[in-house]
């Protein structure tokens, strides 16, 4: 399902002494089945940028386009009746520590929720819940007890599983490694590139993670006050150096290793994702010089 944002300006507490311009004439489509992550430091309006996505925001000027549902900044009194239930069930968004939003007395009970807030029965609620649980690889032994009863990382796999029940076409996770250890975000990623492939869904990654992005992205949006800066290829925006400081970005440690050890190896760097390749391509080079 594409997403279109065209000449976006949000402004919050508009008409206020405190009014501040979020985003400015912002222009980003991004297509079905794609996988894309959106970068920036803290207050650069990525996250003001995917909360348009499903409606939790609307645009003060411009208009949100998603597949045959448009959203444009609130002009008349019709407008603010506009129904945004078909937007968000089409658009799931996790928050950064989805498990604060739970709420209900158990598990199935909770991951229930979506589906019958979006109008389906008791039974299709059900089996939607219990299919998304099983997707997210909870065991079925925890489905009747409370949600906060669970580790942290069962809990964020139940609030992952409260949006999938809904079945959106397009998922936009905020920070869904945050407080996660090393361990735990590398699951959690993959099991968010493994649902984007068995669901056909378009994935929006929002992350300060380079090492994560570097892994998993297919393309990158960086936003700077309020502007995209820069629209590409992961390994473009890294390997300039200058273009990432200026961005307050870092440059990911797989790929900062690959750049320092090229020179000594006499070849131009290359594009690695993972410490595996990394690895991989160390040894390779160690090979040709005949020093293994």
């Amino acid at each position: 399902m594409p997403i279109s944002i065209e000449e976006v300006t949000y402004q919050y507490q508009l008409n206020t002494p405190f009014e501040r311009t979020a985003l400015r004439d912002v222009n980003v489509f991004i297509p079905s089945g794609a996988l894309v992550a959106f970068l920036g430091h803290t207050g650069s309006g990525k996250s003001t940028l995917v909360q348009h996505m499903n409606g939790l925001l609307r645009p003060t000027k411009g208009r949100v386009v998603v597949d045959d549902i448009t959203v444009r900044a609130i002009t008349k009194r019709r407008d603010k009746k506009q129904s945004l239930l078909p937007l968000r069930r089409r658009v799931g968004l996790v928050f950064q520590y989805p498990e604060h939003q739970l709420f209900e007395e158990t598990v199935e009970r909770d991951v229930m929720f979506g589906p019958r807030n979006f109008g389906a029965t008791e039974a299709e609620s059900k089996e939607r819940a219990h299919a998304a649980l099983r997707l997210v690889g909870l065991d079925e032994t925890l489905w009747d007890r409370s949600p906060f009863d669970l580790s942290g990382g069962q809990m964020r796999r139940v609030a992952i599983a409260g949006v999938l029940a809904s079945r959106p076409d397009v998922l936009v996770v905020d920070e869904p490694t945050a407080g996660l250890d090393p361990l735990g975000r590398q699951d959690m990623l993959a099991l968010f590139k493994r649902l984007k492939e068995e669901l056909d869904l378009t994935l929006i990654l929002v992350s300060h993670d380079m090492d994560d992005v570097l892994t998993y992205a297919e393309r990158v949006i960086v936003m700077e006050q309020g502007q995209v800066a820069f629209d590409g290829d992961p390994f473009e925006l890294f390997k300039d150096e200058s273009l990432v400081r200026s961005l307050q970005l870092d440059v990911p440690n797989v790929l900062r290793l690959a750049l320092e050890l090229a020179p000594t190896f006499g070849v131009e760097p290359p594009s690695l994702r993972t410490e595996v390749e990394l690895a991989d391509w160390i040894a390779a080079e160690l090979r040709k010089g005949g020093a293994i």
